[in-house]
């Protein structure tokens, strides 16, 4: 293991809500919707850039059984949390529990991310290792291909340095007009949700900007972290520190890359056929076009007359049906199914 390899923290521990039923039964870490496991694709992704022993996962602790059994992973390098609040609370815990110099350079990467062009990828980490040296939490930016609601953009500033650019503002989110007049401006790129910075960086604005840092420090070295999560509001790691530290900057990343924790893009990544069908299973789609229909049973046939822009995903125990323009809000859908 060399001294200047950077370490990686694979966050695993989202409910994939934006992919229910699929959900139901398993995590994104495992779903194959593309005949392949995301979790096992990232890490390997990381091998070819730093040793196994640098490769951390943090995950939920009800996944602790499956995870356990995965071979190509170190499982005294898995962090668990008693329960998911959100990527704050998930790098936190993680910088609390890993033993490493300060000045070591961490790579926060999500686990269901679809990367092409992948030495264009590690192009722009290299950069971006090089703007965490100098004490800056840096991110990924994706040059934006279509005025898309689906994704978090971020605005730029003034140049610093070859393809490092100072950040103005993050904007969750944004309607496909609101999107279209920020690419108009040509300042903004899409939110990756990477993140790269020394360990000692991001301590330093936990502890100016996150109110339970100390509460972290006590709670994970007294073995009291249940307690703690139960006390923990849910923030993600843009709102809590990226959103008010001065210390950001973004690499502009020109490799292909989408986030593959959603319906919409599934349907995007998936082949499709002339009417702009994308199936996974026997289905016959006739006078359809713009549909997604998902069978998770290989032997079930399916006939599809006369829809536009519908999803189907058909499970064991769920069906989902929605339209596309209501596909965003799947998630708010849930809590008032489920109640």
């Amino acid at each position: 293991m060399k001294e200047n390899e950077p370490i990686v923290l694979i966050l695993c521990g989202g409910r994939s809500l934006r992919l229910w039923p699929l959900s139901e039964y398993k995590s994104k870490n495992f779903i194959d919707i593309f005949g392949f496991s995301p979790l096992e694709v990232t890490f390997k992704r990381f091998l070819k850039i730093t040793s196994r022993k640098n490769i951390y996962l943090v995950a939920s602790h009800s996944e602790k059984k499956y995870l356990s059994k995965l071979q190509f992973l170190d499982k005294e390098n898995i962090i668990y949390e008693p329960s998911s609040k959100n990527t704050a609370a998930a790098i936190l815990l993680s910088l609390c529990s890993i033993k490493r110099p300060a000045e070591s350079v961490l790579i926060v990467s999500p686990v269901d991310h679809y990367i092409k062009q992948e030495s264009k990828f590690f192009l722009a980490l290299k950069e971006s290792i090089s703007a965490a040296s100098a004490g800056y939490i840096c991110t990924l930016g994706i040059k934006p291909l279509e005025p898309s609601p689906h994704f978090g953009y971020i605005q730029v500033g003034s140049k610093k340095d070859k393809a490092i650019y100072s950040v103005v503002r993050f904007i969750e989110k944004p309607s496909v007009n609101q999107a279209k007049k920020l690419i108009s401006k040509g300042s903004v790129f899409y939110n990756s949700g990477m993140f790269i910075s020394t360990i000692d960086t991001l301590k330093e604005e936990f502890k100016r900007y996150y109110p339970f840092y100390e509460g972290f420090l006590k709670a994970v070295s007294k073995l009291k972290v249940k307690a703690l999560y139960s006390k923990l509001k849910d923030i993600p790691f843009d709102k809590a520190i990226m959103e008010k530290s001065r210390k950001i900057c973004l690499v502009k990343a020109d490799f292909f890359w989408k986030d593959f924790g959603s319906w919409h893009t599934v349907y995007e990544l998936l082949s499709k056929d002339k009417a702009g069908n994308a199936t996974k299973g026997q289905v016959a789609a006739l006078k359809s076009g713009n549909n997604c229909f998902y069978l998770d049973n290989p032997n079930k046939k399916m006939l599809a007359i006369g829809l536009e822009d519908v999803f189907f995903v058909d499970t064991e125990s769920y069906c989902l049906l929605i339209n596309r323009e209501n596909i965003d809000g799947l998630k708010s859908f849930l809590k008032e199914f489920k109640n």
